[in-house]
């Protein structure tokens, strides 16, 4: 284009040098050079202008073009940069989950993100925004780094509806790690606005002590054994059966979380233990 260019100025340079030196030769009144020289230069002016013409019809074919090819680089980095930062946050949500993956190399994590909340729920139930064209399905565990939060009780296409630990519908067996009592983890109305839940089905002559850790204990195969559940806060009478049960503090503010991340595999799942 450049050079397409540089050869119209040239021609119209010596377009003019010719029409000065005319100009001379016209001087006399009676000369035939006069009619000559508008001849000559009409038919100049239209080729030069026709010389314009084209170049600049080809230079706006040539710009519509690059402009085009340059909307359409720019659209696909715009693309790859926000596939680079999904990948990233994605590998961040992942890194939390490291150690347990490290431990536990049959899990399989999807990390997710919190998307609503049920205002109607009194026991914080919430939707993530991944789902069964992500592998994820009901009773599938739901964790944060800081341990077993709730359970997939519903799933569509793209998201998650997740029960919490503080429901009364979780019933998930676990095990005191210091006194090696076991019991079933349940939610209750009494408990839950505290951010507490409970150990229930309890040994009259347990050894569970306030501070000891409580995990899941694997039976029922529904969630994987060894996840960290929450502390016993303290031990209280039932008033209807005076049966004992544990209170327990989950290590996760299940009021407040934003990120989670579901289990969708482990080698144990399905598998129901003999708790003989």
């Amino acid at each position: 284009m450049k050079h397409l260019h540089n050869r119209n100025i040239k021609a119209l340079a010596i377009t003019l040098a010719i029409l000065c030196c005319l100009s001379v030769l016209s001087i006399g009144e009676n000369s035939v050079i006069p009619s000559v020289i508008n001849g000559i230069t009409n038919g100049l002016f239209t080729v030069s202008a026709q010389a314009a013409a084209s170049a600049d019809t080809v230079s706006y074919d040539e710009l519509l073009e690059e402009n085009e090819k340059l909307r359409r680089e720019n659209a696909e980095l715009r693309k790859q940069l926000s596939d680079y930062y999904d990948i990233k946050e994605e590998n961040e949500k992942l890194w939390n989950y490291y150690d347990l993956k490290k431990e536990n190399p049959s899990y399989k994590i999807l990390p997710a993100s919190v998307i609503m909340r049920d205002a109607n729920d009194d026991f914080y139930s919430f939707t993530l925004n991944i789902g069964t064209s992500s592998g994820v399905e009901v009773n599938n565990p739901v964790i944060t780094e800081n341990g077993l939060v709730g359970w997939v009780c519903r799933a569509d296409l793209t998201t998650c509806r997740v029960k919490t630990i503080l429901s009364p519908e979780t019933k998930a067996g676990a095990i005191d790690k210091q006194s090696g009592d076991s019991g079933i983890v349940s939610g209750s109305a009494v408990l839950c606005d505290q951010n507490l839940t409970s150990l229930t089905k309890i040994a009259e002559d347990n050894k569970i002590k306030e501070g000891d850790m409580v995990v899941t204990s694997g039976i029922g195969g529904i969630y994987p054994g060894d996840l960290i559940i929450g502390k016993v806060k303290e031990i209280r009478f039932d008033s209807y059966d005076i049966s004992r049960y544990a209170v327990i503090e989950p290590y996760e503010d299940i009021k407040t979380i934003t990120d989670a991340a579901v289990i969708t595999d482990f080698d144990t799942k399905g598998e129901v233990k003999d708790t003989q």
